[in-house]
C-alpha cells in the first residue's frame, strides 16, 4: 500500500514538474516614459519578428518561449519610422525594460545576468575602441604633415590596442564559456574583420558542448570558415 501511494506521489510530482517546465518562458515588462498608449513594441531576432505588444497605461508586456537564448532587438515603428529601444540577450526568464524616454541611450534592461555580462564586455570594448579611434585621428594628422616617424609610433600603439581588444574578447568568452553571453560575443563584436580563423576556433573550443551546439555556437564556426587563416 505504501509503495502504491509513493508511486502515485512520484507520478503526480513528475507531471507537475513537466507542466511547470512547459509553461516557463520569457516575460518582458516594459515601462518607458513617453510611449503613448496603443503604440506597438516589437521584439526581433535579426530581421525576423518574434513578438509584439501594445502599450497600455504606459506599460507593455511581451511573453513567449525560446528554444535557446538569442540576441534580440526591441523597437517601435516600422520601416523608416522604426526606432530601436534596446538590445537584449534573451532567454526564458522575467526581466524589466525601463526608460526615462523612448530612446536607446535612455532605456535600461534589468533582471538578466547573461544580458549584464555582454553589456559589461561592451562597455570595456567601447572604451578601448574609442582610445584607438583617437590615436588613429592623430596618426592621420601626422601622416598629413609627413611626420612618418611619429606616425609609425602611433600606428604601433594602435595595433597594440587592437590586440588588447581581441585578448579581452577572448577572456570574456572564456569567463562565460558555459553561458549564452560567452557564445554570442565572438559574432556580436565589431572585430570580425580583425579575427582570424584560429581566433574564432580558440573561442569556440573553450565553450561547453551545450553552448557549441546552439545557433550562436554554430555561427562562430560559420565566421571561422570565412575568416583568414592568420591576422
Amino acid at each position: 500500500m505504501k509503495n502504491h501511494l509513493l508511486g502515485c506521489i512520484v507520478f503526480i510530482v513528475s507531471i507537475a514538474v513537466s507542466l511547470a517546465q512547459e509553461s516557463t518562458g520569457y516575460r518582458i515588462t516594459g515601462r518607458i516614459t513617453g510611449l503613448d498608449d496603443d503604440v506597438k513594441v516589437y521584439l526581433s531576432r535579426g530581421t525576423k519578428r518574434i513578438d509584439s505588444a501594445s502599450v497600455k497605461d504606459g506599460e507593455f508586456i511581451l511573453a513567449g518561449s525560446l528554444i535557446e537564448p538569442a540576441f534580440m532587438y526591441l523597437y517601435t515603428g516600422k520601416g523608416r519610422e522604426s526606432k530601436k529601444l534596446a538590445d537584449i540577450l534573451l532567454d526564458n526568464r522575467e526581466l524589466m525594460v525601463t526608460g526615462t524616454k523612448p530612446d536607446y541611450d535612455h532605456v535600461r534592461v534589468s533582471g538578466s545576468d547573461i544580458d549584464e555580462q555582454w553589456r559589461d564586455w561592451y562597455d570595456h570594448d567601447q572604451h578601448l575602441g574609442y582610445q584607438r579611434h583617437r590615436l588613429n585621428q592623430v596618426y592621420q594628422s601626422l601622416l598629413g604633415k609627413k611626420d612618418t616617424a611619429s606616425a609609425n609610433v602611433l600606428k604601433q600603439l594602435g595595433n597594440e590596442l587592437m590586440a588588447d581588444r581581441i585578448n579581452m574578447l577572448k577572456s570574456y568568452v572564456k569567463r562565460y564559456h558555459n553561458s549564452a553571453s560567452g557564445a554570442v560575443l565572438p559574432t556580436l563584436c565589431t572585430l570580425q574583420d580583425r579575427l582570424s580563423r584560429s581566433d574564432y576556433m580558440e573561442m569556440y573550443e573553450v565553450l561547453t558542448p551545450e553552448m557549441q551546439n546552439t545557433e550562436m555556437g554554430r555561427e562562430i564556426i560559420k565566421q571561422a570558415n570565412k575568416a583568414k587563416s592568420t591576422r
